[in-house]
């Protein structure tokens, strides 16, 4: 009696640890994690949810990979009916928020909670934001990706080569180099170009995005002279894609005369002004010349005074790089990078401010001495294109929050902006106060785990006190 009354403590005690066990192993699960692409329109978000609990809360974590000032996660709300079988959708409207520039690489996951405390983060998953109507092939190579649709392979690459030489010319000249590899969207023409992003302006032929390593032009393929220009747009819009990630800051900005002067630069190469010269020296007989901080926002509505402001600050970067070398412009660069003000920049790299630089560069082009205020060019948006976010009306689908809040910690306030200069993509944000789905399936899997262990050594001391008692009869015998 004895040996079966402790038997049936051990298997009460075993029995006793199960429902704790069970209650490890429910928790949500996802399914037919999707997102479906609309181009130009919208993405359309997608998950099915199911837990032994009803589900309570559900949120689409989403962004862009692309350089950031630190790290910020959107966030939607789906609307949904708690359950336990939840099919969860949200749509991302582009014409709300401004389009992402074709090629863009877009990442989303979800979080969710039940009632009984469960929580998940699925894993993060992405996919590229591009125009499924054409078939893009591709040309790959020293740190360029070209992709296109209409023309032969040798027009494809005929403009890869280009863009090739555009590097090393930059590189040559200024020491900057790509830190990942370019990609080139070519378009067969500037209308269906400017059809595949919303808001962006009519006259648009091509457009640089540094922030996400793209660029896309419109180019004729059958058109000779579009294939020249085209090579052109390339370099000049390459340019910008470089100086824009190796001066990205939080704290700063490039002056245009310096952006555009040296996309300037490597897109005329070796021409040099060519046909700008007559008009250039009409300009500096004139006494007709911005002042340099005039050059440092927004050019000229005007076409042909927007085009004196290219010319002269293709004449200003050209003086600072034949004068001084590549190791000041790059030491320029770097500073501005570090977030330093352009004046106290030219102090570091060249000994003087932009006043001083344009004391000597008018010396050296033979121009009227510095006046004080100088010419100023009527205010219109730069021409180097930037996606445009139009502001979201009425009640927001989305909103930006630094972190993610749980269920079980609080959130961390957003890192603190510092002077690095960036040169790398912003990963997937993955903050350390959130468990990822991995932790969460080790917080249940450890339950589990537990209550298996206990089970297991309930039968092993089952097992052997039934051996003792067996032994025990054996000997009395």
């Amino acid at each position: 009696m004895r040996r079966w009354l402790l038997i049936g403590i051990l298997v009460g005690s075993a029995i006793a640890v199960w429902p704790e066990t069970t209650a490890a192993r429910s928790g949500i699960t996802a399914s037919n994690d999707r997102a479906s692409i609309r181009f130009p329109e919208k993405v359309i978000f997608k998950v099915d949810l199911r837990s032994e609990a009803e589900i309570s809360e559900v949120v689409l974590e989403y962004g862009v990979e692309q350089l950031t000032c630190g790290t910020v996660v959107a966030k939607a709300f789906p609307e949904f009916t708690p359950s336990q079988d939840v099919e969860a959708r949200w749509e991302w409207e582009m014409k709300q928020s401004g389009s992402e520039p074709p090629g863009a690489t877009i990442w989303w996951r979800w979080y969710a909670t039940d009632a009984d405390g469960n929580e998940l983060l699925t894993d993060a998953q992405t996919t590229t934001w591009i125009d499924d109507d054409h078939y893009w092939d591709q040309v790959t190579g020293d740190s360029i990706n070209l992709h296109w649709y209409e023309g032969d392979r040798l027009f494809a690459e005929e403009l890869h080569e280009a863009a090739v030489d555009a590097l090393i010319y930059l590189e040559e000249n200024t020491g900057l180099r790509p830190d990942a590899p370019v990609d080139f969207y070519i378009y067969a023409s500037a209308e269906d170009m400017r059809d595949a992003i919303y808001y962006e302006a009519g006259w648009m032929g091509g457009g640089a995005y540094p922030s996400n390593n793209i660029v896309i032009i419109g180019i004729d393929p059958d058109d000779p002279d579009q294939v020249v220009w085209g090579k052109r747009t390339e370099a000049h819009e390459l340019t910008h894609i470089l100086v824009g990630r190796f001066t990205f800051s939080c704290l700063g900005s490039i002056p245009t005369w310096l952006d555009e002067g040296l996309a300037e630069f490597v897109e005329r190469g070796e021409e040099g002004l060519g046909g700008d010269r007559l008009d250039f020296e009409a300009a500096i007989a004139d006494d007709a010349l911005f002042s340099v901080r005039a050059l440092g926002g927004s050019f000229p509505e005007d076409p042909a005074r927007a085009h004196l402001a290219y010319v002269q600050s293709y004449s200003i970067v050209g003086f600072l790089i034949t004068e001084y070398g590549r190791d000041e412009i790059l030491a320029l660069l770097v500073a501005l990078g570090e977030g330093t003000a352009i004046d106290d920049a030219l102090q570091e790299a060249y000994g003087f401010d932009q006043d001083g630089l344009e004391d000597v560069w008018r010396e050296h082009i033979g121009a009227e001495p510095r006046v004080a205020g100088g010419a100023k060019p009527t205010p219109t948006p730069t021409p180097t294109t930037v996606p445009t976010l139009v502001p979201i009306s009425g009640v927001p689908l989305a909103t930006v929050i630094p972190t993610k809040p749980t269920a079980t910690t609080t959130p961390t306030p957003a890192p603190s902006v510092t002077a690095t200069r960036v040169q790398e993509r912003t990963p997937i944000p993955t903050p350390t106060d959130v468990p990822s789905s991995g932790d969460v399936g080790l917080v249940v899997g450890g339950a589990l785990g537990v209550g298996v262990i206990l089970i297991c050594a309930t039968g092993v001391v089952i097992l052997a006190l039934t051996i003792v008692i067996v032994r025990r009869r054996r000997e009395r015998v």
